[in-house]
Order: C-alpha cells, then structure tokens, then sequence
C-alpha cells in the first residue's frame, strides 16, 4: 500500500483421494496438497459450472455485519493454508533483504531502486505460478533502461468468458522494509487462490495479477504497474466485471483502540478493535463493495467491515484499485487497512513474524469462495 508519505509422504490411497479432493474443493484441499505433495496427481478434465439463467441486475443491499464473538475454530484446511501462506511470505521477505557480504550494509528492497531484488522475487513468483501449472504472461514496463515486469495467469472462462474478473496485488516494497504486510502478505493470497482455481471453470474469466510499481516514485503514475495494465485491458476493449485488490491483509489485533481512521466519522462507524479485514471503494464502485463485502460475511470466519467513500478520500486509493478507476472499471481493496492498524507500516520491522496468519488465512479461504460467485453467479 501506497500512502501520501519438507514435505511428509501420504500413503497411496490418502494421496488419490487428497488429488480428488483437490480437484473438487479447491482452496482448502489445495493447500494440504502443497504441504504434503501430489505430484501423482494426474490432470483431470475441468468441469464447467451449469450457466445461471440470465437475471435482472439488482443493487446489493448491505448485510448486516455479526456482533463480534470469538472466533470459531479454524478448519483443518485454513490450518494448512495458513503454513503454505507463513511459507510465501517468509520467503518473498528473505529474496527482499538478502544476507549483505562481511563488512557491507544492505537495506532491504524489492523495488526499480533494487532491481536484483525485484528480479529475484519476480522469478521466484513466476516460477511458483508455473508449477502450479499456469503459463506465465509478463507484460513489461520500461525503466531507464531496465525492464520490470507485471505477471499474469488465467482461469478461462466458459459462457460468459469475455467478462473478466481480476483479482491483484502489488509485490514491490519501500526501501528499508521487509514488506511483509505491506505487500507479500496480499501477494501470498493471490498465489494461494491461483494454485486453487487452476483447473476449476466458471462464466467469468479470472486473471490473477502481480504488480509492480506500486510504491513511490510509481504509484499514480503511468509507470505504475497497475496503472499500465489497467489502461492495456482499456485499450484492448476488454469487459472487467471486478478487479479486487489484496493490499496488506496480515496485521491483526485484538486490544481496545488498536484500530484507527483518517476521519472521525469514519472511526464512529467502525470497530476500534483492529481484528477486523475492510472492503473499500469508491461509490462508482459501492456495488462490487457491497457485493464482496456481503460474500465475505457469508463465508470469511472473521469479522468485515466495509466502506463506500468518495473519490479521495483518505486511504480509499491507496492501492492498484486505484489505477482501475481511471479507465472506468469497478474495483475494491480488501486490506487490513496498514497505516491505520500496523505500526510496522513502511518501517524495517514489518517482518514476516508481526502477520497472523490464522486470520490471513480466514480472509483468504473467505475471498476463494467468493470469487467463486463473483465467477459465476449473479452478483455482477
């Protein structure tokens, strides 16, 4: 986010039914597969999901969120998901701040002022994509004579392909920082739900999105990487029904005012318990906002907030959704909300140990299910 400033073996039978399991249900079923193996799955045929019937757009009227209560236990399958995401994470942050040579310093950095660094996370990020089984598209932006790369995969869709749904995170960091909350935690979660939805099919299309450029000097300008491959899909004609960006969603607490905002309005209407994950947009985009955020409710164990704010308000573009407003696309930001909750934001002590990654993991199966919807049913 961008501000103003080794594996256990399974027995046979277990690895065949995990490798069914894995191509019915997705997500949870997927991330025990990454912890314990299934390189003897064989790819089986997607399957299409039955087309729903042409219906009326209708508004989506906000649900009401639940009265906080402790949170249920996590599922056997958001337990693996949280290691596999602890896991990218750790490893996104050791390429970002490698071991400098006796008697030099070395700041941390993964952006176009520590280009081996970004290089390194780049590769390392494609690669995890391709055995996933995806064939990587880089879409490159010229930098004074080095070139930086947004990385692309997708889900193809069936009766309704032509519409896109885009799901992205950037994974640049500041100079100085580690960059785990801010943002190999949203980066995390893009991989995790492109290793799930890789041979799952549904009306939409789904691209999975990995941005460069996102931090300063870049962010809101045309060599912001969002920002170029928002105008590309522009240019292109292309249909986008969503675009959700995961910007920073590990940081978690539970201890009274943890929480804060940039207006006192906005602190009256919300929770200052920061144990919550927030859904914000624009108002051209309170649909997608409402939309997600009621989809969240219904399948994210833990609580959601979300806000429709005008155009420039504090904080509400403070990310890559922010780049596909200019062309006209509704988009939404699912953050934990950084500055306004992470005293690590930006700092040298955003490290992969500050995240929780239980309730990272919580805010990731949630955003799978949902996109499942957003893929293929009615709600756009």
């Amino acid at each position: 986010m961008n501000s103003p400033e080794s594996p256990a073996v399974l027995p046979k039978r277990a690895r065949g039914l995990l490798c069914r399991a894995r191509s019915t249900f997705g997500l949870g079923a997927l991330a025990v597969s990454v912890l314990y193996g299934t390189s003897g799955c064989t790819a089986s045929t997607p399957t299409l999901r039955p087309a729903s019937a042409p219906k009326a757009k209708v508004a989506q009227a906000p649900v009401a969120e639940p009265q906080r209560t402790s949170l249920q236990p996590l599922t056997d399958e958001e337990r693996a998901l949280s290691v596999v995401l602890r896991q990218d994470v750790e490893k996104i942050t050791q390429l970002t701040c490698p071991k400098p040579k006796p008697g030099k310093a070395r700041a941390c950095g993964r952006n176009s002022d520590a280009v081996w660094e970004l290089a390194e996370v780049s590769d390392w990020l494609s690669a995890q994509l391709e055995q996933a089984g995806y064939q990587v598209n880089r879409h490159g932006i010229e930098l004074d004579g080095s070139t930086v790369m947004n990385l692309e995969v997708e889900v193809p869709g069936g009766l309704a392909g032509g519409e896109l749904v885009v799901v992205g995170a950037h994974y640049d960091a500041v100079t100085g920082t580690p960059g785990a909350d801010d943002n190999a935690s949203g980066v995390a979660g893009v991989l995790a739900l492109a290793r799930s939805f890789n041979g799952r099919r549904h009306q939409r299309t789904l691209r999975f999105v990995l941005f460069v450029n996102e931090e300063p000097p870049h962010f809101k300008t045309p060599t912001m990487g969002s920002f170029a491959y928002a105008k590309e899909l522009s240019e292109s004609g292309r249909n986008v029904r969503a675009m959700l960006s995961l910007e920073s969603i590990g940081y978690y607490s539970d201890a009274a005012k943890s929480q804060h905002f940039p207006t006192e309005k906005l602190a009256q209407g919300h929770s200052p318990v920061g144990d919550f994950v927030a859904v914000l947009g624009d108002r051209s985009s309170a649909d997608l906002v409402n939309a997600t955020a009621n989809l969240l409710i219904k399948h994210a164990t833990l609580p959601i907030e979300r806000e429709v704010m005008p155009a420039g308000a504090p904080g509400v573009d403070w990310s890559d959704h922010w780049s596909f407003w200019q062309f006209g696309f509704p988009a939404a930001m699912i953050t934990d909300t950084a500055l306004f909750r992470n005293p690590n934001y930006h700092k040298e002590t955003d490290t992969a140990d500050t995240l929780d990654y239980e309730r990272m993991a919580r805010v990731v199966s949630g955003v799978d299910a949902a996109l499942v919807d957003l893929a293929g049913g009615p709600y756009l």
